[in-house]
């Protein structure tokens, strides 16, 4: 078994209002680090698997239908595959979400 440890914010460049990187994929999940900049918004969407978004820093607000949830450093929502949602920096956030795949 072979270990190697992401730094999560060296993967960010500081580049425009919205940046998403993927830190890493195999054949059983994916790391996505997202940051939102200046309000931007990441449009309604949906992730083919269950997913968990966490919070690493910033604020913003995480909605699920008509439901919207305060999103600070610390923060984990699970949702389950094909869930429908939107994450808005309110002014700012970085979010590391990770898609569990089923095994093949």
């Amino acid at each position: 078994m072979t270990v190697n440890p992401i730094k999560l914010m060296d993967a960010l460049r500081g580049e425009g209002d919205r940046e998403v990187r993927t830190v890493l994929a195999d054949e059983r999940r994916k790391l996505v680090l997202i940051a939102l900049r200046e309000g931007a918004l990441l449009a309604a969407h949906h992730a083919i698997h269950p997913i968990t978004i966490h919070c690493l820093e910033g604020q913003g607000e995480l909605r699920v239908g008509e439901e919207a949830f305060a999103m600070s450093p610390g923060v984990v929502v699970p949702l389950d595959a094909h869930v429908v949602h939107e994450v808005e920096g309110r002014p700012a956030l970085v979010l590391l979400v990770t898609m569990f795949r089923d095994k093949k």
